[in-house]
């Protein structure tokens, strides 16, 4: 017998699947995925088989994707909550951009948030004030004041939100309060201030308004190796207003004359950090392209 389900853990090379019949299925994944190079992901739609004598349940097959992500591995997201904490860990704003232009680059709505807002607001707010300025809407998160966690709490009912960001964070916080769970949450290193992995694998929560709520592992690094160099300037938004004003089509915002984006940057329209983390980017990107015809 089949039936379609959600993929909605992956633990130990077992895929759990909630099934449309309302039973939940602890299955394996069939070997053809591999010679076909696809791997199911938390959040796919699937089908799969029920083996009703020994319990050895398989899925069959993939569903057609909305999208997906590998950064955490995931698939139909309608929106990610990216949390950059203020302090406990600090914030590094190339790693944060980096994640920006990869979402952007996967056209899925991105909701920057300003994580342990209470501990440092002055720092805070200059976050808020710098991805505001590069055209996002930006959301404070304090622990301990409910109204920062219910005005959130508007943009989950109907919709699936990955939540992302460096270990620490606060994601599995916010996904305590949301849907009443317990789930650990992370220290901090006193030694290298970075969060220390508590979210080991990713889950779905359902919660009630049909929110789905993805919890995913933390990270401290990231690498754009799905972006072409040609095409970073697309994922920056607060370059949008310029792009095709530039004396040259291939344009680097770089160095050249006539460059729209670089005399944005220089009037002071582009936001500093933004700007020269673009360059940062590009040269890393550029490198690896270049690399690879050595």
């Amino acid at each position: 017998m089949r039936i379609k389900g959600r993929i909605t853990k992956l633990l130990g090379g077992y895929y759990y699947v909630a099934g449309e019949d309302g039973e939940h299925y602890e299955t394996r994944a069939r070997g053809i995925f591999r010679h076909v190079g696809q791997k199911p992901v938390v959040g796919d739609y699937v089908e799969i088989s029920i083996d009703e004598g020994h319990q050895l349940h398989s899925v069959e097959k993939i569903l057609e994707r909305t999208n997906s992500i590998l950064r955490p591995p995931i698939a139909n997201v309608d929106q990610i909550f990216l949390f950059i904490p203020t302090a406990n860990p600090k914030y590094n704003l190339l790693l944060i951009d980096k994640m920006l232009a990869y979402y952007e680059s996967k056209h899925v709505d991105v909701v920057p948030v300003v994580s342990k807002y209470d501990m440092d607001p002055e720092e805070g707010e200059k976050l808020v004030e710098l991805y505001e300025a590069g055209g996002y809407e930006v959301y404070r998160l304090s622990t301990f004041e409910s109204e920062t966690v219910d005005s959130i709490k508007k943009l989950l009912p109907e919709k699936t939100t990955a939540l992302s960001g460096v270990s620490g964070s606060g994601k599995s916080t916010f996904l305590n309060n949301i849907l009443g769970l317990n789930l650990e949450t992370g220290s901090v290193s006193q030694k290298t201030n970075r969060g220390k992995h508590t979210t080991r694998h990713t889950e779905i929560f359902k919660g009630k308004d049909n929110m789905y709520l993805f919890d995913t592992p933390g990270f401290s690094s990231m690498e754009l190796s799905e972006i072409d160099s040609g095409e970073l300037d697309r994922y920056f938004i607060d370059f949008h207003d310029y792009l095709g004003q530039c004396k040259f089509l291939d344009c680097t915002h770089r160095k050249e004359p006539g460059c729209r984006v670089l005399k944005a940057y220089e009037d002071g329209e582009l936001q500093r950090s933004r700007y020269e983390n673009y360059l940062k980017i590009y040269e890393e990107l550029s490198e690896k392209e270049n690399s690879k015809w050595r």
